[in-house]
Formats: structure tokens, sequence, C-alpha cells
């Protein structure tokens, strides 16, 4: 083979490689934002029995994910956030940009009381939801995510009669 054939073959394996990767990453996108709605979803139904204006209100949006490498100008993670306004606080689930291997998770804010800590929900490989509180160096502190620890996490946000 000379150097010619030589790079027409590293060019078709290239091509073809690229094409794999575009393929995976299309599909994991599009299991990515079926999750997300449907967890969207379900955080509705779960919520829509104490549902009461300027009480507990319930909004999904569409949103564009972005980060670091991936701008908001060029990303094609085109999803929703949902936003929760309980008590007259806002709770936000805000989408990341699709991790490796089509890793889900989703920025959690107006809930987390620690000065520097963070919390967010992530994408399980079995389908269920993780949330995970992180507060520092230390190892995040995770819980299953179902309607009833929502509620935990939303009753502290209701101000307490301090009679």
């Amino acid at each position: 083979m000379n150097d010619v054939q030589q790079l027409g073959e590293m060019l078709r394996h290239y091509a073809e490689s690229e094409a794999h990767k575009k393929q995976l990453f299309e599909t994991q996108s599009a299991t990515w934002t079926t999750r997300i709605a449907a967890l969207f979803g379900d955080i509705q139904q779960w919520l829509e029995p104490v549902q009461a204006p300027h009480l507990l209100e319930v909004t999904r949006e569409a949103y564009v994910a972005f980060g670091p490498s991936t701008p908001v100008e060029t990303s094609t993670f085109k999803t929703e956030k949902l936003s929760i306004v309980i008590a007259g606080k806002p709770v936000e689930f805000v989408p990341d940009v699709m991790g490796s291997a089509g890793q889900i998770s989703l920025a959690v804010m107006g809930l987390t009381a620690a000065r520097y800590g963070s919390i967010s929900l992530v994408g399980l490989a079995d389908g269920g939801w993780q949330w995970r509180k992180t507060n520092g160096l230390k190892d995040p502190d995770t819980f299953v995510f179902d309607a009833n620890f929502l509620a935990q996490q939303l009753q502290s946000l209701i101000p307490r009669d301090r009679t």
C-alpha cells in the first residue's frame, strides 16, 4: 500500500469513527431529553394535588443547557427547565449539559441551606433519580428521589409560625 492509499484508508476510518460518535451522541441526547421530560412530568403529577395559586405553582419552560465547554449560542441541548414557587420561594430544576456516556444531571436551586453547598439530581442507569447534596470536599449525601422526598424538601421552605 502506498502512502496515498494509506492516507485514504486513514480518512475512511476517521469518517466512520466520527459518524459513529455523532450517532451515539444523537442517541444519548434523545434519551437525555426524554428522561428529563419524564422526570418533570412526574414532578408535576406528584405536586398536582397540592397546587394552589400563590402557594404552590409548577411551570415548565423551554431551555437550552450550556456549560463551560458548550456555550449557549452553539449548544444542541434543547430541553426545558422546571420551576416551582412555594410560599413565594422559587426552586428551579435546571438541566446540565449531558455528561460522558449520556450522564444526566440537573442543578437544583433554591433549596440549599449550606453556605457553599449544592444540590443536584443525577439520572441513574436503572432509570431512577438520585438527589445529591454536596458540601465542601466530603462525599456527597445521596438519597433516592421520589414524591415523598421532594415533599420533605419543599416543606422546609414553608415559613413556620414562631408564636
